[in-house]
């Protein structure tokens, strides 16, 4: 889901709920009484909506120009996108790392024990 197309439907609906909040002003006292509070809850909460939109805007011009790159061609789908691939580049090198040390470790164990039984075989022989 691209973060423009979620934009451009909360302003549709947002929109909406307003035209939704005139025709409401205009009828009768029982349709204000009856869905008057529902109405201005999902009004105030897409007023919000909005607001957390700008806010990511903004945040969004931020990290252009950090990154140096051009404000109106940041992508946060491919910034995210780029964030997911590394992290799991990132986690893969972790697990290989480990799992080569696991293997040297094992092989290091193997290497040892074979030395302790050529002593022993070594001893066995000369003990005699």
């Amino acid at each position: 889901i691209h973060f423009d197309i979620i934009q451009a439907e909360a302003g549709a609906n947002l929109k909406k709920l307003l035209e939704i909040e005139k025709r409401l002003f205009l009828s009768t006292d029982d349709l204000k009484i009856q869905h008057g509070k529902s109405v201005q809850g999902s009004l105030d909460a897409s007023k919000n909506l909005q607001k957390e939109f700008t806010t990511i805007e903004k945040k969004k011009e931020e990290l252009a120009d950090y990154l140096c790159e051009d404000r109106s061609k940041l992508s946060l789908e491919d910034v995210f996108n780029t964030m997911k691939t590394f992290r799991g580049l990132f986690l893969k090198a972790l697990q290989e790392n480990q799992e080569r040390k696991e293997k040297a470790a094992k092989s290091e164990k193997r290497k040892k024990q074979l030395k302790e039984e050529d002593a022993k075989r070594l001893k066995g022989e000369y003990g005699k």
